[in-house]
C-alpha cells in the first residue's frame, strides 16, 4: 500500500479505525513505533490485536498511514494559510513556516531516527511525499512572494527555491539533528531566520518582523 492509497470504510468502522490512528500515533511519534507493540496498542485501546489487524495487516502499513496522514494535514494547512486573502504575503510566509515547524516538532528525534534506521523504505516514501506535498506547497507561496517582489530582486528565484527545499531536507533529518543541541522546531526556527533575513526586500523584512502570527485551527 502506497501514501496515496484510499480505503474506504462503513462510518462505525471509520470511528474505529481513527481511533487506533489517533493513539498509535501519539505513541509512534514520541516514542518510536519499534519500541511500541501491539499488544501494547491493543491493551491501551482496550481491543484485542486481531481488531488493529483487521484495519491495518500490518505493523508497516500502519506507520505508513499515520506518515500518509500526517504529511496530508501539513500541506492542507499550509494551502489554507496561503489561501487567505486578507493576509499579505509576508504574514502568509510566517504563518505557513510556523505551522510547518509546529508540524515537524511533532515527529520527535526518537521517531525520525527509529524510521530512517529500521524502516529506510517507509523513510524513503515518507521523504518523497513530504516533496510533493509539504515543500511544494510552500514553493507555491514563495514562488508567490517572487511575484509580488517581496524577495530581493538581485536573487533569482530558482535559486531561491533550491536553496530553501535544501536547507529543510539537509538539516531536518534525524542523522543532522542528532548533531545539534536543538528540537526539531528549533531548528526550523534557526532557518526561518537566517534564510529569510537574507532573502526579504527591506520593506518585506520590516512586515515580517513586525507581524504577529496567530497559527488557528
Amino acid at each position: 500500500m502506497s501514501f496515496l492509497s484510499a480505503i474506504t470504510l462503513m462510518p462505525s468502522d471509520q470511528s474505529i479505525r481513527q481511533r487506533i490512528l489517533e493513539r498509535c500515533r501519539c505513541r509512534f511519534f514520541s516514542s518510536g513505533f519499534t519500541k511500541v507493540t501491539m499488544d501494547e496498542m491493543a491493551h491501551e485501546l482496550g481491543v484485542s490485536k486481531k481488531t488493529i489487524y483487521k484495519y491495518f495487516p500490518s505493523k508497516t502499513e500502519l506507520l505508513r498511514e499515520l506518515l500518509r496522514t500526517k504529511m496530508d494535514e501539513a500541506q492542507s494547512g499550509i494551502q489554507r494559510i496561503a489561501g487567505q486573502s486578507r493576509l499579505g504575503f509576508v504574514q502568509k510566509l510566517k504563518e505557513a513556516y510556523t505551522f510547518a515547524g509546529q508540524q515537524v516538532s511533532e515527529l520527535g528525534q526518537p521517531f525520525l531516527r527509529d524510521l530512517e534506521r529500521n524502516a529506510p523504505e517507509i523513510w524513503k516514501e515518507f521523504d518523497e511525499h513530504r516533496n510533493q506535498t509539504v515543500l511544494r506547497a510552500l514553493r507555491n507561496l514563495m514562488e508567490d512572494g517572487v511575484r509580488k517582489r517581496a524577495f530581493k530582486s538581485d536573487i533569482n528565484p530558482q535559486l531561491l527555491l533550491l536553496m530553501y527545499t535544501t536547507l529543510i531536507q539537509r538539516i531536518m533529518n534525524p542523522e543532522t539533528l542528532s548533531q545539534l543541541p536543538l528540537t526539531p522546531s528549533e531548528a526550523m526556527a534557526a532557518i526561518r531566520e537566517v534564510f529569510f533575513e537574507g532573502a526579504l526586500t527591506d520593506k518585506a523584512r520590516v512586515q515580517y518582523h513586525a507581524s504577529q502570527t496567530r497559527i488557528r485551527p
